[in-house]
């Protein structure tokens, strides 16, 4: 998420969504922060652990954001998946191909609009 409010910040965020997905909603209510502060932040920071630092001193219930972590990849596994196909991780199958290809033509206009109609916290 820190690159992508580093990406976001310098123009460059593509069709990644900052703020308005249900995982970054996720983690920044667990963190107690905005999307914009959450942004801010990470920019003013020269790297994670700083931002981290930066985060901590802000203050935030660690035992929630560590718990939410640890479950992550049980909680998110469909869009893990999803992630790693469409940034390359993973190959596709043959019968993805097609999907990720298509993917690749919409993906920017419908996160256009996903962020308009859905608001970042």
């Amino acid at each position: 998420m820190a690159d992508k409010a580093r990406m976001s910040a310098n123009g460059k965020l593509g069709a990644y969504l900052m703020g308005h997905s249900p995982v970054d909603k996720a983690l920044l209510i667990r963190l107690g922060t905005t999307t914009e502060e959450f942004v801010e932040l990470a920019n003013q920071q020269p790297d994670d652990a700083s931002l981290l630092g930066a985060l901590r001193a802000r203050g935030f219930d660690e035992a929630r954001v560590r718990n939410w972590s640890s479950e992550f990849s049980k909680r998110y596994a469909g869009l893990i998946s999803l992630w790693d196909l469409d940034e390359g991780y993973k190959p596709p199958t043959p019968f993805q191909r097609p999907f990720v290809a298509l993917a690749k033509i919409v993906e920017f206009p419908l996160m256009s609009l996903y962020r308009r109609i859905s608001s970042a916290p």
